[in-house]
């Protein structure tokens, strides 16, 4: 093996983290964290010195695990925090909720709804004809995602201890597509900036950084200035407020909102965006965002 190889500071931290697989080490999660931290971003994960957003988000998620952040991050008991809040009214109407497909009363469902499971990210199935739907295949994989310890996968530790369970909500979309998403960046329980978000009726997929104010930010990567998203008809200002209520308990949280008509609805609260390993953004938004976002007191 070549010398370079061997005085690498990745390699030697493989080493440690074979180390800590044998031993059954307790801090094996968050090394393994450090690895796939660095193998994504070419960078070194120091927990010690968090500086951007990417590095302070993954210092919250090993230090900083209020129980609440585990029931927001839960797409079903969410629901009562967002009630706890006065906020009822922004909620997608809920059909059932079940702990196994098999429970499902298909045939009581409506003609279209939505169904997740509560314990991760992307785990949706989205019916807009009931009579298309192959029953059977959808029971195979709610239970193959209900089998699966989504806080394994990328290390998001707030997932574990939601028991997980099959949710079904109305389908707020119109003409077969989800409505148009407005996700809140919070830092410090207040608003930041917005991201706007648009499936196209051929699945393209628009993605539009805003200021409060509604200025251009381009802060994604390849962020295209000829493309433009509708401001909410309902206005910032309903947004921004219900944003503040629900962030205002947490150092970081993504708060996310369909909007159809003047109609609000929460989409879900996010914690840990694309597992803290944004890529697609500039580093001028991930050190804008850190410089912002004022770590807690450590809680484990």
């Amino acid at each position: 093996m070549r010398l370079w190889k061997i005085l690498t500071r990745p390699y030697w931290h493989r080493k440690y983290v074979k180390f800590l697989e044998m031993v059954h080490a307790k801090d094996l999660t968050f090394e393994n964290t450090k690895e796939l931290y660095y193998n994504v971003t070419g960078k070194w994960l120091d927990y010690s010195h968090p500086k951007d957003i990417n590095q302070k988000l993954m210092w919250l998620t090993r230090y900083w695990r209020h129980p609440l952040k585990t029931k927001c991050a839960d797409k079903y008991l969410v629901r009562d925090y967002v009630k706890e809040k006065g906020l009822e009214g922004i909620l997608i109407p809920l059909i059932g909720v079940w702990d196994r497909a098999e429970d499902i009363p298909f045939e009581t469902l409506p003609d279209q709804f939505v169904l997740k499971c509560n314990h991760g990210s992307g785990y949706n199935v989205i019916c807009l004809d009931k009579g298309k739907l192959d029953w059977d295949a959808t029971k195979k994989v709610l239970n193959e995602w209900l089998d699966t310890d989504y806080a394994e996968l990328l290390y998001e530790i707030h997932y574990k201890d939601i028991p997980r369970k099959i949710v079904c909500e109305k389908f707020i979309g119109e003409g077969g597509v989800a409505p148009t998403e407005y996700q809140f960046w919070c830092l410090n329980g207040t608003p930041e900036s917005i991201l706007a978000c648009r499936k196209n009726l051929d699945m393209t997929y628009d993605a539009v950084s805003y200021s409060l104010a509604w200025e251009r930010l381009f802060d994604r990567i390849g962020e295209d200035a000829a493309v433009e998203l509708e401001k909410p008809a309902c206005g910032l200002e309903p947004l921004i407020e219900y944003a503040k209520k629900l962030a205002a308990p947490f150092p970081f949280v993504r708060v996310d909102f369909y909007v159809v008509g003047t109609a609000v609805y929460l989409a879900e609260m996010t914690f840990t965006p694309s597992a803290n390993l944004l890529t697609n953004y500039k580093q001028s938004f991930l050190d804008r965002l850190g410089e912002k976002l004022v770590l807690p007191s450590k809680m484990l």
